[in-house]
């Protein structure tokens, strides 16, 4: 199957908010291990650490709402990929079950964003999100993301392996470590 110019895009716009939040989520790890391990390096600038951490958790939460949430006409969701490619695609034995999230995480996270992290109500329910349920959320996601691209079956079209992931977080803890550590 060949992917033309706008699916081409929209492969690469996924695949690239996908290790975003990859890269979100090791880099909160991280700073986890710099508060535990390292904190007097951690806490030489508590106040940009305090705040780099907390715009990881919202661009996490945010990105996983664009990728998954948005039902708007035009967005680029995994859903929305998955069933164009199935849609499009000419073997019928391939199948790709729907992302399988727990109900209440998709609640919790739409509920969010639309009181906190993308508008500011003066009225909020105080909804809770654990960074392992988001990455719970994420690994779905990719995983479903991983198996539309195995249908498409064409050298150029690749998912996200676990050795990609791996990569980048040993990456993004080494230069973050680094980072705390230059005087």
């Amino acid at each position: 199957m060949e992917l033309d110019g706008q699916l081409f895009r929209n492969y690469n716009e996924l695949y690239a908010l996908i290790m975003c939040c990859y890269k979100d989520v090791s880099l909160i790890d991280a700073y986890g291990i710099l508060q535990k391990e390292k904190r007097d390096s951690y806490e030489r600038v508590p106040d940009i650490s305090n705040h780099f951490v907390l715009l990881m958790q919202k661009d996490l939460a945010l990105t996983l709402c664009k990728i998954y949430c948005d039902n708007t006409k035009n967005a680029n969701t995994v859903p929305r990929f998955r069933n164009e490619i199935l849609r499009k695609s000419s073997s019928t034995q391939k199948q790709v079950e729907k992302v399988k999230t727990k109900n209440d995480i998709e609640d919790k996270l739409k509920n969010m964003r639309n009181q906190f992290l993308a508008h500011a109500d003066m009225n909020r329910s105080s909804s809770k999100i654990e960074i392992s349920e988001l990455k719970e959320m994420l690994d779905a996601i990719c995983g479903v993301f991983n198996k539309v691209c195995e249908v498409i079956d064409n050298d150029r079209i690749t998912g996200i392996s676990k050795e990609d992931i791996d990569l980048q977080n040993m990456i993004c803890s080494t230069e973050l470590f680094a980072l705390y550590e230059q005087n």
